[in-house]
């Protein structure tokens, strides 16, 4: 049976400060060690080659048992990248996840077809890239988007120590908009970087690979730091 859950407007409008874990894999043990560790939303992937994580992710159909088992096990919002190419993702998709009780999708911009875009099955989250100049940013608040996820560390600059440069540049967003930012680990955080991304204005952070490993031991033990720091 699915548990009734949180959306993300709701979680991102009612808590000060979110900690969602993007899981490298689709399994279930790493599913449930970020959900032990207290945290407040998850993501899973579909149709993505995964950069960061170095792993390979096929369609809905292939992980419907444990996404099912997750639901029942967690009320926080679930959310999906839907596909690293905008080919790849489809409003069908939107349905089946609906039904599997997913709460939003994630996608670059230039994923993001119109049948997408004007679906309501899933929230809209709208992950900007280091090519997107924060003057634009203003112009998505037009649409029925949620949140907005700040992916624009370059590629070089993966898995590297967060500094000020890095929160400038999120404040330089927070001042040309009031939606809801989100933060994904393309740096190596640690939790003291909460504090500089709440003076930036982030409302949550997503920690990924990068951060996080890859097994559930590491992201249990690392994402409990995160949280206890959060309280």
């Amino acid at each position: 049976m699915k548990k009734l859950s949180m959306s993300l407007r709701e979680l991102l409008a009612n808590k000060d400060f979110s900690i969602i874990v993007s899981l490298p894999e689709n399994r279930l043990d790493l599913a449930e060690a970020a959900m032990n560790a207290g945290v407040d939303g998850l993501k899973f992937h579909i149709n993505v080659s995964h950069r960061a994580s170095g792993n390979d992710f096929k369609g809905v159909s292939e992980y419907t048992d444990i996404f099912q088992q997750v639901r029942e096990k967690f009320s926080g919002p679930i959310g999906i990248v839907l596909g690293d190419e905008t080919e790849k993702v489809n409003q069908e998709d939107t349905e089946k996840l609906k039904k599997l009780g997913f709460n939003y999708y994630s996608l670059y911009a230039k994923h993001i077809g119109s049948k997408i875009l004007l679906q309501n099955n899933l929230e809209h989250t709208v992950a900007v890239d280091d090519k997107f100049q924060d003057n634009q940013i203003a112009a998505i608040k037009n649409f029925d988007v949620e949140a907005i996820e700040l992916s624009v560390v370059k590629k070089d600059d993966y898995g590297k120590v967060l500094h000020f440069e890095d929160v400038l540049k999120y404040r330089s967003f927070r001042n040309k908009t009031d939606l809801p930012l989100i933060v994904p680990s393309q740096k190596k955080l640690v939790p003291e970087d909460i504090t500089l991304l709440k003076k930036a204005g982030v409302n949550a952070v997503m920690l990924g690979v990068v951060t996080i490993g890859n097994t559930a031991e590491s992201i249990y033990e690392t994402v409990s730091i995160f949280t206890k720091n959060n309280r």
